[in-house]
């Protein structure tokens, strides 16, 4: 049986633990990109990280950033890449991986889209956007 985030947050499958705080667990990636890739997650389970409310979602942030500055101290490395995937696992997560250059962490890089293509979809997300900062911003 495959272990889930579930099992792993709630200590029944043993993993290598770095950090926790009350509402998050950080550990090493059992199948890392690179030593030292670390995923974080909710305790909640969340299908996703932006289902989860504003206050949760800075919080999960601000661990994020406290595992993200003690890998850079202590593994060390040059950076730490985050991605947010969201598909297969649903549980909110963010993975860390360490780096030290350029293409150690697969990119999203991928062919350009036709300008209207891009144009479309620019106005299909800035519609709803624009509308919401300009309401609360009173214009």
């Amino acid at each position: 049986m495959v272990a889930t985030f579930a099992d792993i947050v709630s200590g029944a499958e043993p993993v290598h633990l770095v950090a926790r705080d009350d509402a998050h667990v950080a550990w090493l990636a059992v199948r890392p990109v690179r030593p030292g890739h670390v995923i974080v997650a909710t305790k909640a389970v969340v299908d996703a990280v932006f289902d989860l409310d504003a206050k949760d979602h800075a919080a999960l942030w601000t661990f994020v950033q406290r595992v993200a500055t003690a890998m850079r101290e202590q593994l060390p490395c040059e950076r730490v890449c985050v991605s947010v995937i969201g598909w297969v696992v649903r549980h909110a997560h963010v993975h860390l991986v360490p780096t030290d250059a350029p293409g150690q962490v697969p990119g999203l890089d991928g062919p350009p889209l036709p300008a209207a293509q891009m144009a479309a979809i620019a106005a299909r997300l800035a519609g709803p956007l624009l509308s919401v900062r300009e309401s609360r911003d009173g214009r």
